[in-house]
């Protein structure tokens, strides 16, 4: 058992992959990560995006990697685990981040946008998984973290496709991390509530952001870099013994 505090979130010699990583909670954590000692491969589908970032570790003396990928697309998922692999020897830390917030009304529902979405964000982090097990498994720390939303226990009746699938997304956290704990990887899921985000600023208004940090216990929304703590916990050996689990990480929203 650790006795050393710092080593239980050293996460030096590790490799992370986080998807959605070029802007917003994805960036913070591939950023953290990279401060904790972690070789970090950054995919989104803007891969010049993923570059700036790889810059910003580049600049804290870190290792990272650009990558392209669309998580829809099977073959590009796949892909993107072999460039991992390829390019650092071995993968560690999975972040299932991306995620498209198109969303439709009952009315409005057709099946090609419900396919969308739960290919991109159900389908797509599955297959991840099923590609990076193998990897994750001979390292012998492998950690994946499903990032859901508080969406995912709500009743949302004016969206019936981003909600639906995050809450798919817990269910499968908890499976995956029954059937991969005989291969000591570990599956837990965060609930993030409103984190000031390019997206989420996009799609309030000023008056709607300050009316959800009044409904919120801790009376404000949380900064992007406040994602870190918990995904840092979870990703290190800090949480060797937890899998799972969903942390809900929103200011007592859902309290």
């Amino acid at each position: 058992m650790h006795t050393d505090i710092a080593r239980l979130v050293d996460l030096t010699g590790r490799v992370a992959l986080i998807t959605g990583g070029s802007r917003g909670l994805g960036r913070a954590m591939a950023l953290g990560f990279a401060k904790a000692g972690a070789s970090v491969v950054v995919a989104s589908r803007k891969v010049d995006a993923c570059g700036e970032v790889v810059a910003e570790i580049s600049a804290l003396g870190g290792q990272g990697l650009a990558a392209a990928v669309r998580m829809q697309e099977p073959d590009e998922v796949h892909a993107l685990v072999e460039a991992a692999v390829a390019r650092f020897g071995r993968l560690d830390i999975v972040v299932n981040n991306a995620a498209t917030v198109l969303d439709r009304t009952l009315e409005a529902l057709t099946p090609d946008t419900f396919r969308g979405a739960f290919d991109t964000n159900l389908l797509g982090p599955m297959l991840l998984v099923q590609a990076a097990a193998p990897h994750l498994a001979a390292g012998g720390v492998g950690s994946i973290i499903n990032i859901s939303s508080i969406a995912a226990v709500r009743a949302t009746p004016t969206r019936y496709l981003y909600p639906p699938v995050k809450s798919a997304m817990l269910q499968v956290t908890r499976s995956l991390a029954v059937h991969l704990a005989p291969q000591g990887i570990r599956v837990n899921a965060i609930m993030p509530g409103t984190f000031r985000t390019d997206m989420v600023e996009k799609a309030y208004t000023a008056e709607q952001l300050a009316g959800t940090a009044r409904m919120t216990p801790l009376g404000r929304v949380a900064e992007t870099d406040e994602i870190v703590g918990p995904a840092l916990f979870l990703a290190s050996d800090m949480a060797s013994f937890v899998t799972g689990t969903v942390l809900t990480v929103d200011g007592g929203a859902t309290t």
